[in-house]
This record gives structure tokens, C-alpha cells and sequence, in this order.
């Protein structure tokens, strides 16, 4: 099959892939016959809610899945960097006030009951869950360490804020909880990576091997206040700093791919992650980095599942099954040490 040719405008669409079906639930969902090998996903985050506003029930079902992307509206699923809209982009900052007084309803509608099924319908057997803490009145990692105690598939990082002044007990009490690493939102956490207070986060990580995911570079959509923080340049002093401690660049960087394949080649300890690429960028970034180092993710619940794991498989047709076992499975199971 040329897959070239085949047209997919809104999710759905995808089901014309031979790994994909519309199950009897009327969703997408893998073939049980596709040879999609099982997957590892290194990038998801469960409903946030801060500051003054009501605290969402993790292991509770509120309604289906709301995702921050909408893939229903006709668009290039594939191949199209159009996301977040001008509108999407709003309702994420709307949410942000929001949670000044209120939890965000599509909060309460990403949580474990729905990102457990939406795992079972895509072959995932294991996710990471990244918490982004705030200065203030924060909450999400100490909810993301309780929910992810209820299934061994869900897999928990930890979460500081720079300005916290106990961030090195709560670091290790997270790790001692069963924290596999640590996430690192330069935008979000208005604290670029190269500042002390950062250094000195990922100064324990280092001490106790626990990874680091950071978010890296833009979409060009963000405040240019904020797009500074998230620079590719002000990650070399981290990378220079901190030789034994493994980071994982988020999105590969988004729109700055180039300046996050160069620290890959550079240093032996920086990963990439593809959660967010479409499958030009995803297919560029596989064969020009070492293969062993980049990691699947699909940044649930912002992108619906189906969409970056599509992307993948469709980026990685014609490349020797090797490249999609490692990509979708072997390279994280090897750096969280999962077993299965």
C-alpha cells in the first residue's frame, strides 16, 4: 500500500492505515493483527488543577476524553504543524486564570479511567506521567504520585518548582515513591534551565540517576517572554554540567529539531523525544539521530493518541523493523528499566 496516497483529514481518517480500526465502541483503536509491537509512551499528563480551585478526582470518570488539540475539525492530521490554533492556544491560557478560582472542566475529563482505556485501544502497556509544578498552592505531582499507584502501567515522574525552597526532600521522597524521573517546564515554570535554582534541581537528579524530561524550544505560538525561557542555547551549560545525568529533550525541541539533533550528537547523555512532530519532522529526526536515543511520546491529553502514534509508524515505513521496536518500546524500556 502507498501510504502516500492515502488522504486523512480528521481522525478517523486513520483507520484507513492497515494498524488502525474503528472498533464497535465507534473509536480508533490498533488492529489486533497490525504487528504494532507493544509500546512505551514517555509523555503524558493528567488533568491539572492549581492554586484556589477545585481538585480533580484522578480515578475518577467524569465524561470522555477532552483533549487540548482538535483532530475532528478537517486538517492535515499528518503532516501539519497546526496546533495549537489561535483558539486553542486562548483556551489554554483561559484555563491557566481559570484555575485561580475553579478547575477547568476538560481537567476532570483526563484522568486515569480515560487514559487507561485510551492506552488498551493503542497498545500501550506503560506511560509517563509528568506533573508541572507552580510556585504556589500546588498539587499536580503529589496527584500524579497517588494516581499512578493504582496501576504499574502508569508510570510517575516527579515535579519541583524552582522557588520551592524544600525542592531537594520533596525530589527525593518522590524518587523513594517510585518516581522514574523528572519533568522540567522552562515556560510553564517561568525559570529557564540555565538559571541556579534549575541547576541545582537537576544537581540531585544527578545524584539519584533519576532522568530529566525538559520541555525544549517553541512552537512560535507562545509569548516572547516565555519562548525565551525555553532557548535550545541555555540548555549547553545543563548538558556541559551534568555528564552522568541522562535528559530527554521534549518534542525534539519542536520547532527548533536541528539545534536538538546537534546535542544529541554531542553528548552521549541527551535523548529526544518526538511527542508533537508530524511525520516529515519525526521521519528527519530518526535518521539523523542515533536511533538508541529517541524515545516515542505522545503528550496525552493534548494530542489524541491515535494521531502521534500514526505519525510514527507512518515515519518509520520502509526503515527495518528494528528502528520501530527501539523507537516505540526498547529505547525506553531500557532507560526507565521496565521490564516486559
Amino acid at each position: 500500500m502507498d501510504l502516500s496516497k492515502i488522504d486523512i483529514k480528521v481522525y478517523n481518517d486513520l483507520a484507513k492505515f492497515p494498524w488502525f480500526m474503528i472498533g464497535d465502541d465507534g473509536k480508533l483503536r490498533v488492529r489486533p493483527d497490525s504487528g504494532v509491537p507493544p509500546v512505551i509512551d514517555d509523555h503524558s499528563h493528567l488533568g491539572w488543577s492549581y492554586f484556589f480551585g477545585g481538585v480533580v478526582d484522578h480515578l475518577k470518570y467524569y465524561g470522555p476524553t477532552q483533549y487540548f488539540y482538535n483532530y475532528d475539525e478537517p486538517q492535515d492530521v499528518l503532516n501539519e504543524k497546526a496546533h495549537p490554533t489561535d483558539a486553542e492556544a486562548k483556551m489554554i491560557e483561559n484555563d491557566i486564570y481559570m484555575m485561580l478560582f475553579r478547575c477547568p472542566p476538560i481537567a476532570r475529563a483526563q484522568t486515569v479511567p480515560n487514559l487507561l482505556e485510551e492506552m488498551d485501544r493503542f497498545n500501550v502497556t506503560h506511560i509517563m506521567s509528568l506533573p508541572i509544578e507552580v510556585p504556589i498552592r500546588s498539587r499536580h505531582a503529589r496527584q500524579t504520585m497517588a494516581a499512578c499507584k493504582t496501576s504499574d502501567r502508569l508510570i510517575p515522574f516527579a515535579a519541583v518548582h524552582p522557588q520551592t525552597p524544600s525542592y531537594e526532600k520533596r525530589i527525593r521522597d518522590m524518587a523513594a515513591d517510585g518516581a522514574r524521573g523528572l519533568k522540567y517546564h522552562p515556560e510553564f515554570q517561568f525559570c529557564a534551565p540555565d538559571n541556579k535554582r534549575a541547576l541545582r534541581i537537576f544537581e540531585v537528579c544527578e545524584e539519584l540517576d533519576l532522568p530529566v524530561l525538559c520541555h525544549a524550544g517553541s512552537t512560535g505560538s507562545e509569548p516572547p517572554f516565555m519562548q525565551k525561557l525555553a532557548q535550545m542555547h541555555r540548555y549547553r551549560v545543563v548538558f556541559e554540567s551534568f555528564p552522568k545525568l541522562k535528559f530527554i529533550l521534549g518534542h525534539s525541541g519542536l520547532n527548533n529539531i536541528d539545534e536538538a539533533l546537534a546535542y544529541a550528537k554531542e553528548f552521549e547523555h541527551v535523548y529526544l523525544d518526538l511527542a508533537g512532530q508530524p511525520v516529515n519532522q519525526t521521519r528527519y529526526i530518526i535518521q539523523n539521530a542515533d536511533v538508541n536515543k529517541v524515545l516515542y511520546g505522545s503528550d496525552w491529553a493534548f494530542y489524541p493518541m491515535g494521531v502521534t502514534l500514526g505519525r510514527t509508524l507512518v515515519a518509520t515505513e520502509g526503515m527495518p523493523e528494528e528502528v520501530r521496536q527501539k523507537v516505540l518500546h526498547d529505547n525506553a524500556a531500557r532507560l526507565f528499566k521496565i521490564d516486559n
